[in-house]
């Protein structure tokens, strides 16, 4: 409880003074302007996230009516996964200590606002029930279900975990006639195969949609897997500046599971369907890689239980893994205490410093009488989202021709753009609404030529800007404000474990 009291105090007062940004702030957005499930599903298929994240924000949204409730409920899921972790899991305390301290579970899985925190959460819960999946199998389908449905990664987590409980149950117990014979399983499977179905429908972007799948053939598909499986931390290399090499690492840690196949079977499938996720689907960003930690975490938890079913090695196996023991925890316990380096400087940063320049444009909005109303125009149109968080202001997307507090990669989406057609866009919003408009400028307006953003991503846009329609620009705004916030720690410039936003900008009123 003291562990777990110091962790709340750590994580609350961070997230107090943290100022969510576009990532966050987005999915808070969706879920306040969703008037149904339907309508919020059909919104995620943009998104390619499934539905739970979103729907714990719609829920808590109505009750409590404030944009703080993403922070509640980020902070709670984070608290609660911790209790369970430091009270249930019977790995050493100094283990369970570095862990908790570490920078995801202190930082990107608690003070920032996404929907890791949950499933942390409910991963802790699967280990926790673990011990005890005979007597509760319906609780087990149900937490794996939720699981499936956080994240695209807590999906594979999910389907990991019960070819475990599957591989286990074929190998060790009765086969599938006690399936038939139990309904009890039957419920369970049922349940879970009904999560499963629900977060493919959700996140699966439909063919032809900007958010969908890249062209996957056989040969890439090989290549990701092969891949993965040689290197099944392949991109989380930058996880640690110690431990060269984590994927022989992790290498080592496979065999030393021989002993409990079950386990091993968890933490492969997880580890390798993650890691080919990473080269077939998207690049990871910080709190993606996290996801292998909670892998590693939750497998050394299950193994420390004692619940799974052992194998009988040969000895040379036996004597291998008895020297692969202490060089695995090792191994952790080095990766763990960098973490908590770089947890407290990031908490420190986030305390000190703004991430984002949202809350000061909504100071500037909410102060002046005159710009209440006003219409938000941003060019990025990304770097305004976060906006919605501190102020009620509509927000226009140019590039979309329309009003909404998010961008979604839709084939109506403009990819190029430039400075004259944003003037215009203005002028005419104003000519409609008959309000104040306001432009948010991230480009350097000095800087002519073509500026790109998100470069060599399937949602590349570029923004031209001419020295005409610079001076054009110019005169037909006056600029109110210059939010621009000045980063620290640039020695962690190549670290993935760094947050950045360079939600940074000019802010402009249309004369």
């Amino acid at each position: 409880m003291a562990v777990t009291l110091l962790y709340a105090a750590i994580v609350i007062t961070a997230a107090v003074y943290h100022e969510p940004w576009r990532d966050e702030v987005v999915a808070l957005s969706i879920a306040r302007g969703a008037f149904s499930l339907p309508e919020l599903a059909a919104a995620l298929k943009y998104e390619g996230h499934p539905i739970l994240w979103y729907l714990v924000l719609r829920e808590a949204y109505a009750l409590v009516g404030q944009t703080w409730v993403i922070k509640a409920v980020s902070l709670a899921s984070a608290i609660g996964a911790i209790f369970l972790f430091v009270y249930y899991c019977p790995l050493p305390w100094w283990l369970r200590i570095l862990f908790t301290f570490s920078v995801f579970p202190l930082y990107h899985y608690s003070v920032v606002s996404v929907g890791y925190s949950l499933e942390m959460l409910l991963l802790f819960a699967f280990c926790t029930l673990h011990p005890h999946r005979r007597e509760y199998p319906l609780a087990i389908a149900v937490v794996l279900a939720a699981l499936a449905n956080t994240e695209f990664l807590g999906f594979i987590i999910a389907v990991a975990a019960a070819v475990s409980l599957l591989f286990e149950d074929a190998w060790w117990g009765s086969g599938w006639r006690r399936w038939v014979r139990d309904r009890h399983l039957v419920f369970a499977a049922a349940i879970y195969l009904a999560g499963l179905l629900l977060a493919y429908a959700v996140a699966f972007p439909d063919p032809g949609s900007p958010a969908a799948i890249g062209p996957l053939n056989i040969g890439r598909i090989a290549a990701g897997m092969g891949g993965a499986i040689v290197w099944p931390a392949g991109h989380a290399r930058r996880l640690s500046f110690i431990l060269p090499m984590l994927s022989v690492w992790v290498w080592a840690y496979f065999v030393y599971l021989t002993r409990r196949p079950a386990l091993l079977c968890f933490a492969a499938t997880a580890l390798i369907g993650i890691e080919a996720s990473f080269t077939l689907v998207y690049a990871p960003a910080p709190w993606h890689l996290g996801n292998l930690l909670l892998v590693l975490i939750a497998t050394m938890w299950l193994d420390a239980s004692g619940s799974t079913p052992t194998a009988t090695l040969s000895p040379h196996l036996e004597r291998a893994r008895s020297w692969l023991g202490p060089l695995v925890a090792g191994g952790m316990a080095v990766l763990l205490a960098e973490h908590v380096f770089l947890g407290v400087l990031l908490v420190a940063n986030d305390l000190g410093h703004d991430f984002s320049s949202s809350r000061r444009l909504g100071e500037l909005l909410r102060g002046d009488p005159a710009l209440a109303c006003a219409v938000v125009i941003g060019e990025p149109d990304s770097w305004v989202t976060s906006l919605p968080y501190y102020a009620d202001n509509p927000l226009y997307l140019p590039r979309e021709d329309v009003y909404r507090w998010w961008g979604r990669p839709s084939p109506a989406r403009r990819s190029t753009y430039d400075l004259d057609a944003l003037l215009a866009a203005a002028r005419d919003v104003r000519t409609r609404c008959k309000c104040p408009v306001v432009i948010v400028m991230g480009w350097e307006l000095q800087r002519a030529g073509l500026h790109t953003v998100y470069k060599g991503s399937p949602v590349e846009e570029t923004f031209a800007i001419t020295p005409e329609a610079r001076a054009a620009f110019l005169a037909a705004t006056r600029r109110i404000a210059s939010l621009h916030g000045e980063e620290t720690f640039p020695w962690l410039e190549d670290n993935q474990l760094r947050v950045t936003t360079n939600e940074q900008y000019d802010v402009y009123l249309l004369r």
